[in-house]
Formats: structure tokens, C-alpha cells, sequence
């Protein structure tokens, strides 16, 4: 990539928000200003632009001394350019634990919450985020990686809502390129340089041997991603007009046409039905694959019951207690890269090597984990007659069963009870207690935290 002069790099920022409709020349604007080398060259676009704007900035105190420094920065920045600054410190882990989320979740739902409010108060009309176009490429090759679906593939977006990305026309190499040549400085985050985390391996491996087969890789993607989002918008057309053909309401109860919606060309049409109801893409799969086998068999999610009938597909909600066919219990299974899974139960996971003075959270729906234990992937699971395990503190092995007569489990809490295993071993009842075989101790090294989300 060139490094963009000043004249060049200005143009280009200008025809992009042009071309895009992103702000009109009245329009105030918010700059999410973290003190990185994007949100400054941002900034630096934007008072050349002559838009009013000002600067919002979070310290999530997540990286000591180097968070302060960074607080700092932007303070010097808002006060050389004259610009109004609004600053907001959040305690993310205590957030993150609170709420059951993984510290990068935390920091992203802090961080889109208390931008709109400061929009909303400040009488902004838009926050605009310093994504750039190896942004978009690596979002996109994670989704990709994680099987999202069409939608997944859509990649950032340059407009949602109030939020802009002016910088997604640009690189990283081309923004460091411009900062290099117009001697701009900015902070450096020290956590970029690391390769542990599932969006940093795809930025430093894979992204440089996709731009070996192709240099004009970023640009390709961000042409693909704008494809996909026009055909995403036909898709949802069509599923939308199917629904209205072929789903019937009765009640609570949803029927589907077996006939209709037979065979490959309906299986994601089927998918996209079934997933207002809890049933994943596994399960819709086989629902897909069985759909004209012998009628009165059952399908499971958390909340629905599907029944294949003679001649309907009929998704009723569950009533309270009522569970998997006994004999038929189902499995998901939880691959090491994995960060999220919304069935049958949402779980979120965060791998990361142990922090000095890191402390196990006191919370009973989040299992901090030696992963080097583990055998990838892990089954979720309901708890089946003759499970055993050793719960936390004990030096022995106990049934299930026994353990829920300890805890006072009701029949109701037992039937909705879910175990995460490792092979054949427990290693959480979920939302409980964890096997004293994976827990964390003085030898572990990486830290696997998941959390579970209840429902609320």
C-alpha cells in the first residue's frame, strides 16, 4: 500500500463519507478517540474537514499505568485542537463479571451505551468509530470461521444507525504510512502484538498470506462484503415473502409444510424459520435431512418442541418441565476457538494467559478452567442416570444424582440441569459447580472462562 500524502489521503476521506452519505456539512459529529493510531488519524481527517466535532474517550482500566497514559494523550489532544472531550472510566472486569460476559463484550456494550448517551445528551448526530478495512477482512474471516451464515459474511458496516466508519476506505498500512509522512503521533496498544486472541492470529498469520495470493486483498474484501450485503438484502426479501406462503399460525403453535419445504433447496429456509425458536443449525440440519422419515418424532430447543407430523413440521412452545425424549438426549459441541454459542444455552468463553494477581470470580455461573486439561471439543449435555464426577473440593468421585440430593435440586431444576464434559468427564454442571480434575491451581498457565448467561 502507498502512503497516502496529506492531499491524497484528505480527498479519499472526503469522497468516501461522500459516496457513502455518512455527514452532511451541518452535522456534529462524536470521535471515539481511544489515542490509537486509527482514532487519531480520524480526528486529524475530520478537523481538516472542518466538521464540528468532539471527542469521547474510555478508560476501561484494563492495562494500568498504559490506560492512564493513553487518558492523558487524548486529554493533551482535545486541549491542543481546542475540543470539547468526554471522558468515562469503567471498572470492565467487575462489568464482565457482574454480567456474565467476556472482558471484550463487556468493554463493547460500555463502550456503544455510553456513546449514545453522550450523543443523545451533547446533541451530537453521530459517533464515528475508527474501523478500517483490515478491520472489515478480519471480521469477516472470523465469522466465516465461526459458520455465522450469510449475515456474518456482511462484514462492518461504513453506517448502523448513529455509528459512522469513515476510516473503513483505508488500511493500516496506509494509515501508518500517513501518520509516518505527517509526523502524527499516537499510542501504541501493546495488546495488538499478541497472538492469543482468535482476531489477532487472523491479523498477524492469515490476513499477510491472503495478501501473498492476492495485494489487492483488503480492497477485494471490502468489494465482496458490499456484495453480500445487497444479496443478504434480496435473501431476507425472499425468506420473508416464503414465510408469508408457507407458515401457518395457529395459536401458539407454528406449522410448516412438509411437502413445501422438502429437500436441500429448503434447508436454509428452514434455518432461518427454526432459529426464532431456539433450534440450531445442527438440529436444523437434521430436521432438514429427516424430514420425510417416519412422523411423530421430536426435536428439541430450550424453549420449542418440533414435531414432525404426517404431512406439517409443528413448532409449540414447551410447557413448564417438559423435556427431551428420554433415550434421545441431545449434544453441542464447543470447539476450542470458539468465543460464543446462543444454544441451547448461551455460553460466552475468553482464553487468556493468567494475569499476575488474577483472582478466581465468586460467581457460580462462570467456570475459570485450566484448558491444557481439556480435549477439544467439549459436549454440552443434559445429566444422564450413572453420570458421575468430583465436585470442586472433594478428593472423590460422587454420583450425580447423590449431588443433586445434596443441593436440594427440585425434579424441575434436575430436567433443565446442563453438563459441559471433556470426553466422558464432567467438567461443570452448569451455573453449579465445577470437577475438581480441571480446576485452576498454581502450575496452570492459560485461563478458559466461560460464562453462563441465565435467562432473565
Amino acid at each position: 500500500d502507498a502512503c497516502f500524502s496529506k492531499a491524497m489521503m484528505y480527498q479519499r476521506f472526503i469522497d468516501f463519507t461522500r459516496s457513502r452519505c455518512l455527514v452532511e456539512p451541518h452535522d456534529r459529529v462524536l470521535l471515539g478517540v481511544s489515542g490509537g493510531i486509527d482514532s487519531v488519524v480520524m480526528m486529524h481527517l475530520f478537523l481538516q474537514a472542518g466538521w464540528p466535532v468532539g471527542i469521547a474517550h474510555c478508560n476501561y482500566q484494563l492495562r494500568g499505568d498504559e490506560s492512564e497514559g493513553d487518558r492523558d494523550f487524548v486529554r493533551s489532544l482535545a486541549e491542543k485542537h481546542r475540543l470539547p472531550i468526554y471522558e468515562k472510566r469503567f471498572d470492565t472486569q467487575e462489568y464482565a463479571r457482574e454480567h456474565g460476559l467476556s472482558i471484550q463484550m463487556a468493554a463493547r456494550r460500555l463502550r456503544y451505551r455510553w456513546f449514545e448517551q453522550v450523543r443523545q445528551g451533547e446533541g451530537y448526530d453521530y459517533v464515528a468509530m475508527g474501523h478500517n478495512k483490515d478491520d472489515l477482512a478480519e471480521t469477516f474471516l472470523i465469522n466465516l470461521s465461526r459458520g455465522t451464515g450469510l449475515k456474518g459474511l456482511t462484514g462492518i458496516k461504513a453506517a448502523q444507525g448513529a455509528i459512522i466508519r469513515p476510516l473503513l476506505f483505508a488500511s493500516r498500512r496506509e494509515i501508518a504510512g500517513y501518520c509516518h509522512e505527517q509526523g502524527i503521533s499516537y499510542r501504541e496498544d501493546s495488546s495488538n502484538r499478541q497472538t492469543y486472541y482468535h482476531r489477532n492470529k487472523i491479523r498477524h498469520h492469515v490476513i499477510p498470506v491472503f495478501r501473498e495470493l492476492n495485494p489487492r486483498f483488503l480492497d477485494t474484501m471490502m468489494e465482496n462484503t458490499g456484495r453480500l450485503q445487497d444479496v443478504y438484502r434480496l435473501y431476507r426479501m425472499f425468506i420473508e415473502e416464503k414465510k408469508r406462503e408457507l407458515v401457518r399460525q395457529k395459536g401458539p403453535d407454528v406449522y410448516i409444510s412438509k411437502q413445501q419445504v422438502g429437500g436441500e433447496a429448503y434447508a436454509t429456509f428452514l434455518f432461518e424459520v427454526l432459529r426464532d425458536y431456539g433450534f440450531g443449525g445442527d438440529v436444523v440440519q437434521q430436521i432438514a435431512h429427516e424430514i420425510n422419515g417416519t412422523p411423530g418424532k421430536e426435536y428439541y430447543s430450550e424453549s420449542y418442541r418440533l414435531l414432525r407430523d404426517r404431512q406439517w413440521l409443528i413448532v409449540s412452545p414447551l410447557a413448564a418441565g417438559q423435556q427431551q425424549i428420554p433415550g434421545h438426549p441431545p449434544r453441542y459441541y464447543l470447539e476450542e476457538d470458539e468465543e460464543e454459542v446462543e444454544e441451547p444455552i448461551k455460553l460466552t468463553m475468553e482464553k487468556f494467559e493468567r494475569p499476575e494477581g488474577w483472582r478466581i470470580p465468586r460467581d457460580r455461573d462462570v467456570a475459570c478452567i485450566d484448558p491444557d486439561k481439556l480435549v477439544f471439543p467439549l459436549i454440552l449435555r443434559r445429566w444422564q442416570h450413572g453420570d458421575y464426577f468430583k465436585p470442586l473440593g472433594l478428593d472423590h468421585l460422587k454420583k450425580l444424582s447423590d449431588f443433586f440430593v445434596d443441593r436440594k435440586y427440585s425434579r424441575l431444576e434436575k430436567e433443565h440441569a446442563w453438563l459441559l464434559t471433556s470426553g466422558e468427564k464432567v467438567v461443570w454442571v452448569v451455573g453449579d459447580r465445577l470437577d475438581e480434575r480441571f480446576k485452576v491451581d498454581r502450575y496452570t498457565r492459560h485461563i478458559l472462562q466461560i460464562t453462563y448467561h441465565r435467562h432473565t
